[in-house]
């Protein structure tokens, strides 16, 4: 399928670079529709049947991995595109696992954007070439330096990617309390007290670039 035959949805919660994206994109495609968070999202998918889905990883109601999960359930052949400022290889994982069609990064020109899109609607997956330039280890600088345990990682992982915590519990199949007392020794580990003192931390070790 080409470019000007598809339908495209966006789905970004901020709204400059939502416009932005389908500004470029409309003169081009079929259809161009937005959603500004999770809930809408899957409402749009089910009201436009879309072709291609543009997503954001970090969205307020349901995470971009969490509605990715959901489309791929009922919308399998909806091609799936991340499009997200998280450099990290837990989250192209997560990609790989649910087998989307690519993971580009914000901060990247058009002509990746482009060459995704172009992939994507062709049944190919494609991966911003940057993903390759800071992959981090399972044993990253920031696990080490904090003495955090792979559970408390993980954890931290679902925290910084918007996931609530009942939410963590169900992907990591442990019980909301258990997630909560991981939490509370996060919170004590890194000397922090609040879920915006870990996104400010975890940006400074690399985590949200």
């Amino acid at each position: 399928m080409h470019l000007a035959q598809s339908n495209i949805l966006i789905a970004d919660d901020h709204r400059m670079f939502n416009d932005a994206i389908a500004g470029l994109l409309r003169p081009l495609a079929k259809a161009v529709w937005q959603a500004f968070e999770g809930g809408a999202l899957l409402h749009a998918v089910q009201q436009y049947s879309p072709n291609l889905l543009l997503l954001d990883i970090n969205m307020p109601g349901i995470n971009g991995i969490e509605a990715a999960r959901i489309v791929r359930q009922h919308s399998p052949d909806l091609k799936i595109l991340l499009i997200t400022m998280y450099n990290h290889t837990h989250f192209v994982k997560e990609a790989e696992s649910l087998q989307l069609n690519g993971y580009l990064l914000k901060d990247s020109p058009s002509e990746v954007l482009f060459e995704g899109i172009d992939a994507a609607l062709a049944g190919r997956s494609f991966f911003d070439p940057k993903l390759q330039k800071s992959a981090l280890t399972e044993q990253d600088a920031f696990t080490k330096g904090f003495s955090l345990t792979r559970r408390e990682k993980e954890v931290i992982q679902g925290l910084v990617a918007g996931q609530s915590a009942e939410q963590i519990a169900a992907h990591l199949c442990i019980s909301y309390e258990t997630v909560k007392s991981h939490r509370k020794n996060i919170y004590l580990k890194l000397g922090i007290n609040t879920i915006v003192d870990l996104m400010h931390l975890s940006r400074q070790q690399g985590w949200g670039e």
